[in-house]
């Protein structure tokens, strides 16, 4: 092997140590947390650590058959790690001739910041959709072994058939964020450009997912039963069915477009095909309209129609803000700034 061939080696084979180390912790805490002990199931605490078992297997080998030019010498993980170092031994340097050396104190790169981030990112999310995966799954599952026992045509269709495929939808769109938060290469185009940088950009993403939702889950009734259905009707029940499972493919098909850049609160290169040809924000839009079009029955039959409709309007809101400040941070991207001159609407083709 050549000096610099030696050299990219010895990069790759530290930041793969660094990495190994921070997934260890990671996992350490998942096992040991009385949060996660208790919310994540035993099956997401399995694929958790056959995702580090697989690393410490593949990750090297895998990196050594890319070419040169596609190879990430430095994981986020290393990044960080430098980054703290750095920041330590300057900061006591910086402590130590303060206040006679009025320089600055340091600070995080761009980079560093992005880094640190994203492994938030990544700790926070990726077991949580580890978890969303294998609820979806045991619900394809229940309602799988449903076919065979249910006689009547409309209650197969009604209790089997459409739950079935609620959840199956939902259980690809969480394999793909799997994917995302799992996976950061440049042969799979999805490395990521940068992170949320707000506090509050961070915080209505988070009061949308366990456990900061229960914070929101407090205010807001929860009205979107997916199971209520028109008592007195069975054809306007089948045309409720239809609708919502057509929301939830509007919901489905923008994470098919992101595909490997699936994740929230990052960039990680501007998707313009699908339907983000259309409007900038199909999944808030298709998720918020199914939610709508699923509380109906709740709105006609409960005494509490005024407090369901205030909390879908709040549940709206967040939403809201989680689109503008989604677009805040991607606008510092020039690729962004041209996608919305193309694409002028955020959710509505010409009205909003």
């Amino acid at each position: 092997m050549t000096s610099r061939a030696n050299r990219e080696f010895g990069q790759l084979f530290q930041s793969y140590m660094v990495n190994i180390l921070l997934f260890s912790c990671a996992i350490t805490l998942y096992r040991t947390n009385p949060y996660y002990k208790d919310f994540l199931a035993p099956n997401t605490q399995k694929m958790l650590l056959a995702f580090l078992g697989i690393y410490i297997v593949a990750a090297i080998p895998l990196e050594l058959l890319l070419h040169r030019e596609r190879r990430r010498l430095e994981g986020k993980g290393f990044i960080v790690l430098c980054a703290v170092l750095r920041f330590l031994r300057d900061g006591w340097r910086y402590l130590v001739r303060f206040p006679l050396d009025r320089s600055r104190p340091p600070a995080l790169s761009h980079r560093e910041k992005t880094s640190v981030l994203f492994l938030l990112v990544k700790f926070f999310y990726l077991p949580l959709m580890i978890n969303f995966l294998f609820g979806n799954w045991g619900n394809m599952m229940s309602n799988w072994t449903l076919f065979s026992s249910i006689e009547d045509m409309h209650k197969l269709m009604l209790d089997a058939v459409f739950p079935f495929l609620y959840a199956l939808f939902l259980f690809v769109d969480t394999a793909f964020f799997i994917f995302g938060y799992s996976v950061e290469y440049p042969a799979a185009r999805n490395e990521v450009r940068s992170v949320e940088p707000t506090l509050f950009g961070w915080m209505v993403a988070l009061l949308c997912y366990p456990p900061f939702n229960n914070i929101t889950s407090n205010y807001l009734l929860w009205t979107a039963d997916s199971k209520a259905g028109f008592e007195s009707s069975l054809a306007a029940t089948y045309v409720l069915r239809i609708v919502e499972l057509a929301l939830l493919w509007g919901y489905l098909w923008p994470t098919l477009a992101l595909g490997p850049r699936s994740s929230n609160l990052t960039n990680r290169g501007i998707v313009t095909w699908g339907p983000y040809a259309y409007v900038r924000h199909p999944a808030y839009v298709c998720k918020l309209a199914g939610w709508w079009v699923i509380s109906i029955p709740f709105f006609l039959h409960s005494d509490r129609f005024l407090a369901g409709v205030l909390s879908l309007v709040g549940w709206t809101t967040i939403y809201f803000f989680r689109a503008l400040t989604e677009e805040r941070h991607l606008i510092a991207d020039p690729d962004y700034q041209e996608y919305c001159k193309k694409v002028r609407w955020r959710f509505i083709p010409h009205v909003l």
